[in-house]
Protein backbone atom coordinates (compact mmCIF):
# COMPACT_ATOMS: atom_id res chain seq x y z
CA UNK A 1 0.00 0.00 0.00
CA UNK A 2 1.47 3.37 -0.77
CA UNK A 3 0.51 6.92 0.80
CA UNK A 4 -1.46 9.28 -1.26
CA UNK A 5 -0.15 12.38 -0.78
CA UNK A 6 -1.59 16.25 -2.37
CA UNK A 7 1.85 18.49 -3.90
CA UNK A 8 -0.86 21.24 -5.41
CA UNK A 9 -3.98 22.84 -4.26
CA UNK A 10 -5.42 24.97 -7.01
CA UNK A 11 -7.95 27.37 -6.19
CA UNK A 12 -9.67 29.43 -8.40
CA UNK A 13 -11.56 33.15 -7.25
CA UNK A 14 -14.00 34.87 -9.90
CA UNK A 15 -12.86 38.34 -9.84
CA UNK A 16 -16.26 39.04 -12.30
CA UNK A 17 -19.38 39.71 -9.65
CA UNK A 18 -21.61 39.73 -12.61
CA UNK A 19 -20.51 35.40 -12.13
CA UNK A 20 -21.95 35.22 -8.98
CA UNK A 21 -25.78 34.75 -8.30
CA UNK A 22 -27.59 37.75 -7.46
CA UNK A 23 -28.53 38.15 -3.56
CA UNK A 24 -31.99 39.09 -2.01
CA UNK A 25 -31.71 41.05 0.72
CA UNK A 26 -33.35 41.32 3.90
CA UNK A 27 -36.96 43.40 3.47
CA UNK A 28 -36.95 45.45 6.08
CA UNK A 29 -39.94 47.51 8.40
CA UNK A 30 -37.92 50.08 10.78
CA UNK A 31 -39.74 50.71 14.23
CA UNK A 32 -39.98 54.55 15.50
CA UNK A 33 -36.90 53.16 18.48
CA UNK A 34 -34.77 52.35 14.78
CA UNK A 35 -35.08 48.62 15.44
CA UNK A 36 -35.23 46.48 12.36
CA UNK A 37 -38.11 43.86 11.79
CA UNK A 38 -37.73 41.26 9.05
CA UNK A 39 -40.90 41.20 6.69
CA UNK A 40 -39.76 38.31 5.59
CA UNK A 41 -39.78 36.59 9.40
CA UNK A 42 -42.16 38.72 11.09
CA UNK A 43 -39.63 39.16 13.49
CA UNK A 44 -37.22 41.73 15.16
CA UNK A 45 -33.29 41.27 14.72
CA UNK A 46 -32.67 41.98 18.59
CA UNK A 47 -34.62 43.66 21.51
CA UNK A 48 -36.04 46.85 21.02
CA UNK A 49 -35.34 47.72 24.83
CA UNK A 50 -31.18 46.97 24.50
CA UNK A 51 -29.76 44.41 21.94
CA UNK A 52 -26.01 44.50 22.91
CA UNK A 53 -27.12 43.47 26.33
CA UNK A 54 -29.39 40.93 25.29
CA UNK A 55 -26.21 39.56 23.01
CA UNK A 56 -24.19 39.46 25.74
CA UNK A 57 -26.42 37.99 27.91
CA UNK A 58 -27.64 35.04 25.41
CA UNK A 59 -24.87 34.38 23.14
CA UNK A 60 -21.59 35.23 25.35
CA UNK A 61 -22.94 34.53 28.70
CA UNK A 62 -24.75 30.89 27.59
CA UNK A 63 -22.30 30.30 25.43
CA UNK A 64 -19.19 30.54 28.31
CA UNK A 65 -17.61 32.87 27.16
CA UNK A 66 -15.15 34.17 27.50
CA UNK A 67 -14.35 31.64 30.21
CA UNK A 68 -13.89 28.81 27.62
CA UNK A 69 -11.39 30.89 25.82
CA UNK A 70 -9.03 30.29 28.91
CA UNK A 71 -9.45 26.60 29.31
CA UNK A 72 -9.56 25.87 24.97
CA UNK A 73 -6.67 23.70 24.39
CA UNK A 74 -5.79 24.71 21.07
CA UNK A 75 -4.81 28.17 19.50
CA UNK A 76 -8.11 28.16 17.04
CA UNK A 77 -11.52 29.15 18.82
CA UNK A 78 -14.40 29.02 16.29
CA UNK A 79 -17.58 30.00 16.17
CA UNK A 80 -20.55 28.93 13.68
CA UNK A 81 -23.48 30.80 13.37
CA UNK A 82 -26.33 30.75 11.42
CA UNK A 83 -28.42 33.83 10.47
CA UNK A 84 -25.84 36.56 10.63
CA UNK A 85 -28.56 39.11 10.96
CA UNK A 86 -26.84 42.41 11.60
CA UNK A 87 -24.29 41.32 12.74
CA UNK A 88 -24.46 42.46 16.29
CA UNK A 89 -23.57 38.81 17.73
CA UNK A 90 -20.25 38.92 15.90
CA UNK A 91 -19.29 42.49 16.43
CA UNK A 92 -20.09 41.66 20.57
CA UNK A 93 -18.14 38.54 20.57
CA UNK A 94 -15.14 40.23 18.48
CA UNK A 95 -14.97 43.18 20.88
CA UNK A 96 -14.94 40.59 24.25
CA UNK A 97 -12.57 38.54 22.48
CA UNK A 98 -10.10 41.63 22.09
CA UNK A 99 -11.04 42.91 25.47
CA UNK A 100 -10.27 39.56 27.32
CA UNK A 101 -6.50 39.51 25.21
CA UNK A 102 -6.03 43.09 26.42
CA UNK A 103 -6.53 41.86 29.65
CA UNK A 104 -3.58 39.92 29.68
CA UNK A 105 -4.51 36.19 28.53
CA UNK A 106 -1.71 33.88 28.80
CA UNK A 107 -3.68 30.26 27.93
CA UNK A 108 -6.33 29.49 25.87
CA UNK A 109 -7.48 31.03 22.63
CA UNK A 110 -5.03 33.25 20.73
CA UNK A 111 -7.59 33.52 17.40
CA UNK A 112 -10.95 33.95 16.74
CA UNK A 113 -12.90 32.32 13.45
CA UNK A 114 -16.71 33.38 12.90
CA UNK A 115 -18.25 31.62 10.46
CA UNK A 116 -21.98 32.96 9.42
CA UNK A 117 -24.14 32.13 6.64
CA UNK A 118 -27.20 34.58 5.66
CA UNK A 119 -29.88 33.97 3.22
CA UNK A 120 -30.85 37.65 3.15
CA UNK A 121 -27.96 39.67 4.21
CA UNK A 122 -28.86 43.48 5.53
CA UNK A 123 -28.01 45.88 2.74
CA UNK A 124 -24.74 47.69 3.94
CA UNK A 125 -27.32 51.09 4.39
CA UNK A 126 -29.25 48.81 6.65
CA UNK A 127 -26.54 47.49 8.51
CA UNK A 128 -25.07 51.02 9.18
CA UNK A 129 -28.71 52.33 10.60
CA UNK A 130 -29.02 48.72 12.54
CA UNK A 131 -25.75 49.60 13.96
CA UNK A 132 -25.65 53.33 14.83
CA UNK A 133 -27.42 52.27 18.35
CA UNK A 134 -23.99 51.27 19.49
CA UNK A 135 -20.79 53.03 18.25
CA UNK A 136 -18.74 51.83 21.22
CA UNK A 137 -18.87 48.32 18.65
CA UNK A 138 -16.71 50.38 16.03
Amino acid sequence: MTAASVSSVEVSVSADPSSLPSLTTAALNWSEAGTPFSTQFGDVYFSKDDGLSETRYVFLHHNGLPERWQTHPRPLFVVGETGFGTGLNFLALWQAFRHWHAQGATTGAERLHFISFEKYPLSRADLTQALDHWPELE
